[in-house]
């Protein structure tokens, strides 16, 4: 690659060899900036979270318990302090391996990417994220960024600790370009949007 190549001249070439890298044709191209309204940030952000692989549920705010309580009342609710309690950091591997859905709250999203940022306050045991088989973040639908560079200056490590952007079930491609899921982390990925 060139020295000195501009930003744009680098994702002007990106964008032209996206055929070269099929699994990043669905991902939306960066044209918007930090002045994009709440409702084109959650558009980009859905649109990339759709093409990492994850499964969207919209939710109005009063109506997540109901959801979680009707539909996912077999998965661990990391939010709540008894379940906090039950796994904490010392917690041995053998009882976190037997984790099938782990509910985790998510602290903000990046339109860009559909990651989500998930901080160490948040989930007792750092492998909390990647050991269980079928990730649920919730994530306040007014918490959203434009930008990786926007997210980078919302974090403050000198207090976050442990932190991890998460877009996606866990996947990797071997060299004939075989998709497989779940190889390093949760096999499905289900964001829930509130607001």
């Amino acid at each position: 690659m060139e020295t000195g190549k501009s930003k744009i001249g680098i994702l002007q070439s990106i964008r032209k060899r996206k055929t070269l890298f099929p699994a990043f044709a669905g991902m939306t191209d960066c044209t918007f900036s930090d002045q994009s309204s709440p409702a084109e940030l959650a558009e980009i952000f859905k649109k990339n979270l759709q093409a990492a692989g994850a499964d969207i549920v919209e939710l109005k705010t009063d109506a997540v318990e109901e959801y979680i309580a009707s539909t996912l009342n077999v998965a661990l609710d990391f939010r709540q302090p008894e379940i906090i309690a039950e796994y904490p950091a010392d917690c041995p591997l053998s009882k976190l391996n037997k984790i099938e859905q782990a509910i985790v709250q998510g602290n903000f999203g990046v339109a860009e990417n559909g990651a989500i940022w998930v901080e160490e306050k948040d989930i007792p045991h750092r492998i909390i994220p990647f050991i269980t088989q079928h990730l649920i973040l919730l994530l306040d639908a007014r918490m959203l960024v434009a930008t990786m560079q926007n997210a980078y200056q919302r974090i403050c490590l000198n207090e976050t600790g442990f932190g991890v952007f998460i877009s996606g079930p866990s996947k990797t491609a071997d060299i004939e370009q075989s998709l497989v899921y779940g190889a390093h982390g949760a096999k499905e990925l289900t964001v829930l949007v509130n607001g």
